[in-house]
């Protein structure tokens, strides 16, 4: 993993997703461009983007996800989120989302390595990432975090659509 600096860490606040967040999800879930890379359509309204807030609660409530608000410490702004998914034995996925006018500014890999810090406190011996095959942006992001390619191949990621996917695995030292 490229280490990150003080700075990087210092410039963002991780805090457990609750459901008022949901309101500034949807600036990412309600943009076409942000949700391009993503397995589902983006968010037509709020009320969309809150009921799958309520179904990520739930998967919280059960124990197999966390999912992490991203604030820039400046002022307060929503960045995005992090998480941990599909939480089972010893492993679980990674997942990011942060907003378009956040990109390339370094706080998805300061939000996914401390993700990645919880998930070995956690005592998680491995991690997964699955990415759409034309999403650089995120596969240099996994390769500075230390993930590995493991596979591609097209999978159906909603009823009726199929997309190349690559898929990724970080194992703790």
């Amino acid at each position: 993993m490229t280490p990150a600096s003080r700075d990087d860490f210092a410039r963002l606040d991780l805090a457990p997703f609750v459901l008022t967040d949901s309101d500034a999800l949807f600036l990412i879930r309600g943009d076409a461009e942000a949700m391009r890379h993503w397995d589902w359509q983006g968010d037509a309204s709020r009320e969309d983007t809150a009921m799958v807030a309520r179904g990520m609660l739930k998967d919280v409530e059960a124990g197999s996800a966390r999912f992490w608000t991203v604030r820039r410490t400046s002022d307060g702004a929503f960045v995005g989120v992090v998480d941990l998914s599909e939480i089972d034995g010893q492993e679980a996925d990674l997942g990011f989302m942060i907003r378009r006018e956040f990109w390339g500014q370094g706080y998805a890999f300061a939000a996914a390595t401390l993700a990645v810090r919880n998930a070995w406190a956690m005592g998680l011996a491995r991690l997964r990432a699955r990415i759409h095959a034309d999403n650089a942006r995120s596969q240099k992001l996994l390769e500075r975090l230390g993930f590995a390619l493991q596979d591609e191949r097209n999978i159906e990621v909603r009823l009726g659509v199929t997309k190349p996917c690559r898929f990724f695995l970080l194992q703790r030292n």
